[in-house]
């Protein structure tokens, strides 16, 4: 997906970026990065989503609704009808976040995908995700140094060892559930979305929002990448095959299964090739 500029962004989120700024006191005298990022930056919001804005490495947050998530401090305003979430790191949080991914095992060995997940938490994924795909607002040489503190390579890649072992338990799973046909048909979905998620990070991907799948396999697709193009054709086939029906045949439930074992074992191949 071609990124958008600052210009053309404000213009999609149809507000003036005077104002959008002016709700946390925002100017260029402030030594920090200063971004927008989240769904509407890569395409994938509505006119209905919120505006992102990042702050990272200085300011305080100066509105009167505010909360803490971990490392970031959030200031949530309202501009006309939009709910504007503005989002501080502090350099000290940057720091940790960035030796925390430097030391990730990329395999682990023995270890269980539980305590794999365990290394890094949602938020510092997404935030991560959020630096590597954001639009400066100002100082845009500051995002770019930002940027450069972490291996976004090396996030894809974990985030695909972690996927690739979600798919290798439903694997597990299905292949003892064959004549369990309820849970084995919601297994069988969940094994979809996984081996769909493993190959979107294999593909550099590192955004873990799990509503935007689709969207995100779709864009690959639309790319020209020919894997892609052909995944998203078998998976929107096995997500909605006749559920009713293979609740009651058991012969047609079994290939059903054995058709997307099948071809979440080709993906890993191609995954791993």
């Amino acid at each position: 997906m071609t990124q958008l500029s600052r210009d053309d962004l404000v213009d999609l989120l149809g507000v003036d970026l005077g104002q959008l700024l002016a709700l946390e006191s925002l100017t260029p005298a402030l030594e920090a990065a200063v971004f927008l990022s989240g769904s509407l930056v890569e395409g994938m919001g509505n006119a209905f989503s919120d505006i992102d804005v990042f702050i990272v490495g200085g300011g305080e947050p100066k509105g009167t609704s505010l909360h803490k998530a971990g490392e970031a401090l959030f200031s949530v305003h309202m501009l006309g009808k939009r709910r504007v979430d503005f989002e501080y790191w502090s350099d000290a949080a940057v720091e940790r976040l960035a030796a925390k991914l430097a030391s990730l095992d990329l395999k682990e060995g023995g270890r269980d995908n539980v305590m794999m997940e365990r290394r890094m938490t949602e938020d510092e994924i997404v935030f991560l995700h959020r630096v590597r795909t954001g639009v400066a607002l100002m100082h845009d040489s500051r995002l770019e140094r930002l940027r450069a503190r972490f291996d976004f390579h090396r996030l894809s890649r974990w985030l695909q060892e972690v996927k690739i072992r979600e798919v290798d338990d439903a694997l597990e799973d299905l292949y003892g559930m064959m004549e369990q046909p309820d849970v084995a048909l919601m297994r069988a979905r969940e094994l979809l979305n996984s081996a769909c998620d493993a190959f979107c990070h294999a593909r550099g991907g590192t955004n873990i929002r799990r509503k935007w799948r689709t969207r995100i396999l779709g864009q690959l697709a639309a790319s020209g990448d020919a894997e892609a193009r052909a995944f998203e054709q078998r998976f929107w086939e096995l997500q909605f095959p006749d559920g009713a029906r293979l609740r009651t045949q058991p012969e047609a439930l079994k290939a059903y299964l054995e058709t997307c074992i099948r071809l979440c074992n080709q993906l890993t191949d191609v995954i791993e090739g």
